[in-house]
């Protein structure tokens, strides 16, 4: 069993355009990407959660972006797909309480993101890079 050990999380990027007139009511959508990247001994890795909320209807009024990275120490028998549930579990948290405080500090309600289910039939381990896997 693979076990991950939580040592420290950043913001990479971060974008809201918010020209929306107040009390306007939008439909959001969200597209989400997650990846995890690994060291060469596979006892470190790295996992980047990249969300984009829009107004469906006007995203050039609309549109946040965030990209944070969670860095993990792995431990134990490493299973990549197991590692990459463990490593959504860690990070998204962060990005959510992220994305809910500055949509608040920017006078908006506290638009919250929707989790993702990661299960093995969504993740794709990539050929010629068995450091690297994205669903």
């Amino acid at each position: 069993m693979a076990n991950i050990i939580f040592r420290g999380y950043r913001v990479e990027e971060l974008d809201l355009t918010n020209k929306i007139e107040a009390d306007r009511e939008i439909e959001i959508s969200q597209r989400s990407q997650f990846n995890v990247k690994y060291t060469d001994d596979f006892k470190h890795c790295v996992a980047n959660l990249i969300v984009d909320i829009m107004d469906q209807n006007n995203p050039m009024e609309f549109n946040y972006k965030i990209s944070g990275l969670a860095y993990l120490d792995c431990e134990g028998n490493i299973d990549q797909k197991e590692i990459h549930k463990l490593a959504y579990e860690e990070i998204f948290p962060h990005v959510r309480a992220t994305t809910i405080s500055v949509m608040a500090q920017a006078g908006l309600p506290p638009i919250g993101i929707q989790k993702i289910k990661i299960d093995d039939s969504n993740i794709e381990v990539v050929e010629g890079n068995k450091d690297q896997f994205t669903s």
